[in-house]
C-alpha cells in the first residue's frame, strides 16, 4: 500500500512539473492501487490491475480532457493605434503609436495616417516593426 502511494505522488508532481495528461493518469490508477492493495495479497496482479487502469485511463479520458486543455497554436495579434508621422527613413515609415498605454515607437513599410490600426509583427529592441512577421 505504501509503495502505491509513493507513486501517486511521483505521477502527481510529474504532471505538475510537465504537464502532458499522461501521469496524471498513472496517478489516478496508483491511487486506486492504494485502496485495493490491502485486499489483494500477490503484487503481480496488482500491477496488472494498475496497468489495465492506467490503459484505460490514457486512452479513453486523455482524448476527451486534451480538448478542452488545447494550447492556442498561434497568439492573437496584437495592435498598436498610430498617433503621427514621426520620420521617413530610406523607404520605411518611422511613427509614434500608442500600445499599452504608453507611446512607442513603430517602423512600417507602408504609410499610415493618424489614428489607424496596424498588427504588429514583431519586435525589435524597442521599436515596434509593424505587419511584418
Amino acid at each position: 500500500m505504501l509503495y502505491w502511494g509513493i507513486l501517486f505522488a511521483i505521477f502527481a508532481i510529474g504532471e505538475i512539473i510537465i504537464p502532458g495528461l499522461v501521469s496524471i493518469w498513472l496517478a489516478l490508477a496508483a491511487l486506486i492501487m492504494v485502496v485495493l492493495s490491502p485486499f489483494i495479497n500477490s503484487i503481480q496482479i496488482q500491477l496488472a490491475i494498475f496497468c489495465i487502469l492506467s490503459l484505460i485511463f490514457i486512452i479513453f479520458f486523455r482524448k476527451i480532457f486534451k480538448r478542452y486543455m488545447k494550447v492556442k497554436d498561434k497568439l492573437d495579434v496584437e495592435r498598436v493605434k498610430i498617433v503621427r508621422l514621426t520620420a521617413k527613413e530610406g523607404g520605411k515609415y518611422v511613427y509614434d503609436a500608442k500600445f499599452k498605454g504608453g507611446i512607442w515607437t513603430a517602423v512600417s513599410n507602408v504609410e499610415l495616417n493618424e489614428g489607424d490600426i496596424a498588427d504588429i509583427g514583431r519586435f525589435e529592441g524597442n521599436k515596434i516593426i509593424i505587419g511584418e512577421k
